[in-house]
């Protein structure tokens, strides 16, 4: 027996993107809102949260929750922090590790918002060709799904990064 309502359905509603390379930024097949080119990965990735968060309504911004896809750059940066401790003209500092944390590109982001809502690492990509889906509910109405995208490029110390951000809502409240 039913009665008449259903579960919520998260629906993708905005998209923002953000990159450390133009070319690559510009080349994405994503309908997005106005991509921004940024130097840090850490700027891209606040610039992308910063229009996927501010598409939401006030009363749900502070506390959706934050998914961050982060294989392809937890990969990158484990083969950059490899490079870095075999490498003898470098002398290897505590920092060097934290400053290649995921967490660490979207902290400036959430510390400057004030952010309260949870953040969720998630280093599983989705199957190939699907698209991570948050759970949504009437409690929690809302969520942003960060994708980090990593190009590697010759030195393992550099890369191009992409941020893309979806702001998904609940849809058949």
């Amino acid at each position: 027996m039913t009665t008449g309502t259903r579960r919520p359905v998260a629906v993708p509603w905005h998209r923002a993107l953000a990159g450390t390379d133009e070319a690559r930024v510009a080349a994405v097949p994503v309908p997005t809102a106005a991509p921004s080119v940024h130097r840090k990965p850490a700027e891209a990735a606040s610039a992308a949260l910063g229009a996927a968060f501010g598409a939401l309504s006030e009363d749900v911004r502070a506390t959706a929750a934050l998914y961050v896809l982060c294989h392809d750059y937890g990969t990158w940066a484990a083969r950059r922090f490899v490079a870095r401790c075999h490498d003898p003209a470098r002398r290897l500092r505590p920092s060097d590790s934290v400053g290649m944390e995921t967490s660490e590109l979207v902290r400036p982001y959430l510390t400057a918002s004030e952010h309260r809502g949870d953040c969720y690492l998630l280093a599983r990509p989705p199957a190939s060709g699907e698209e991570f889906t948050p759970p949504v509910t009437a409690a929690r109405p809302a969520a942003v799904v960060l994708d980090l995208i990593v190009f590697p490029g010759e030195d393992p110390r550099d890369a191009d990064c992409l941020a893309l951000a979806t702001t998904w809502k609940a849809s058949g409240l």
